[in-house]
């Protein structure tokens, strides 16, 4: 079966680089650490339903853009 976190790991990133943002900035909006944040856009920790739904509003999308 297909891990749909490994899909929006990217698009986070991708999202966030195209603000011009640091992990620093969207971690802070979002209320996580950079390191956590780190973790999700490399794969190395799991994304949870409620954080796709911070970043994806901090970001200005739908989660479903993610």
């Amino acid at each position: 079966m297909k891990n749909p976190n490994r899909e929006l790991k990217p698009k986070i990133k991708e999202a966030r680089e195209k603000r011009g943002w640091t992990q620093e900035y969207l971690a802070d909006i979002v209320g996580l650490s950079r390191g956590h944040l780190n973790r999700i856009e490399n794969d190395k920790h799991e994304l949870t339903l409620k954080v796709a739904r911070k970043l994806a509003y901090a970001l200005g999308l739908k989660v479903e853009e993610l």
